[in-house]
Formats: C-alpha cells, structure tokens, sequence
C-alpha cells in the first residue's frame, strides 16, 4: 500500500512539472515559436558564434564578451515570451556567465535584457543610446536552479509599459520600462573576464499575452 502511495505521488509531482512546463508561455495565440531544427534566416547570428545542436541553438563567446542576437522575423506590440536557457558544458565559470532573453528590442543600441548566471541569481537590464542601465540588480531568483547543466525557463510578459519576468514559473520581478513603439526579441550571452561561454537556447515561444495578466 505505501509503495502505490508513493507511486501515485510521485505520478502526480511529474504530472504538476509538465503542466507547468507547458504552461510557460500562457497566451492562447501563437506570434512565433522555434523548435530550432534549422537556423532561420532571421536570427542575426554570425555563423562562428551560434550553432544548432540537437534542437537548440547554442550561442558561444569568447573570454570578457557579450552579445545580443535579434530576431528579425517580425515585430510585436504585448508579448509573452519564453525559452529554455542551459549553460553549455564547456563553460567553465557558469557561476560568472550569463545568459537569457532580449524585448523591447528597438536596434543594438537601444533593448532590454531579463539575464541569469549559474549560481541562481538573476537581474533585468536596458541598454539606452549604447549605454548599459541596470533595472533591477543581480539577485537570488525564486525558483531559479542552478549550476553548470541547469535548465531553466525563462519567461518575459509585456503589456504597455509593464515587464513581469519569470522562473521556472514563478515569478521574479517587475517594472515599468520606456517600450519602443513596436518591439523585436532575441537571445543574450555573456562570458566572465578569463573564460568563455555559452548557452543553449530551446522550445522558444512568442503569444499574445492575456491582457489582464
């Protein structure tokens, strides 16, 4: 009796994970969404800095380096946005790498990025006219795991002025921000002073958020 007993509970704790999961984006209309099963001509990526492995897209940098890649295949007004984030295994100072998603894209000059490190902290910035602004300062996220194979879902919803980021599901933070008139989105990878890094990026999703959320 008590081994079905755990059995049915263990059964229930996946059942609950994968709702969860498949909850991540939660708007009913779909804007755009990438298995990544081939690079699409509208990631502006160079070829030496991402690859497809296996259903992500992993992005690499060298040693005291960031980039942002866009997505040009069309622009948004309110979005709901999320992807899985993992550090590669070849980063060895993922406490110190960063990874995680771009919105309110407007050109290189002029974003917003919701990052996470490998340690379980997270942090929102806005890069206005070139230069960096931090939004929200690095700390612990609720429900953000961590570590150097850590999978995490990251989430971004936009309504007007109004960015609410997410974890794995539950929520982070939130703030008001200077939104574009129509905004594109895209990926982020930042490597620490004396080592390179990457992250793989999967199952990304764009829907129109529910309004009231």
């Amino acid at each position: 009796m008590n081994l079905i007993r755990v059995a049915a509970i263990a059964s229930a704790i996946a059942l609950l994970a994968g709702v969860a999961s498949a909850k991540a984006c939660e708007g009913k209309n779909v804007l755009f969404e990438d298995q990544f099963t081939e690079l699409a001509p509208t990631w502006d990526a160079d070829p030496n800095d991402a690859k497809l492995d296996n259903g992500k897209l992993v992005v690499s940098v060298k040693p005291d380096w960031l980039i942002a890649v866009a997505n040009t295949f069309q622009v948004y007004d309110d979005i709901d946005f999320c992807v899985d984030v993992t550090p590669t295994k070849d980063t060895s100072d993922a406490a110190n790498s960063e990874g995680g998603v771009v919105f309110w894209f407007l050109d290189y000059s002029n974003f917003y990025t919701f990052e996470i490190d490998g340690q379980g902290e997270a942090s929102v910035w806005r890069k206005q006219r070139g230069k960096w602004l931090k939004q929200v300062p690095w700390m612990k996220a609720p429900g953000l795991k961590s570590g150097t194979d850590a999978t995490n879902t990251l989430r971004v919803v936009t309504v007007g002025n109004q960015a609410t980021f997410y974890a794995n599901g539950q929520k982070f933070q939130s703030l008001k921000g200077t939104p574009p008139e129509v905004q594109q989105i895209g990926i982020l990878v930042g490597s620490p002073k004396k080592s390179g890094a990457g992250f793989s990026f999967s199952n990304l999703k764009v829907t129109e958020p529910e309004k009231s959320g």
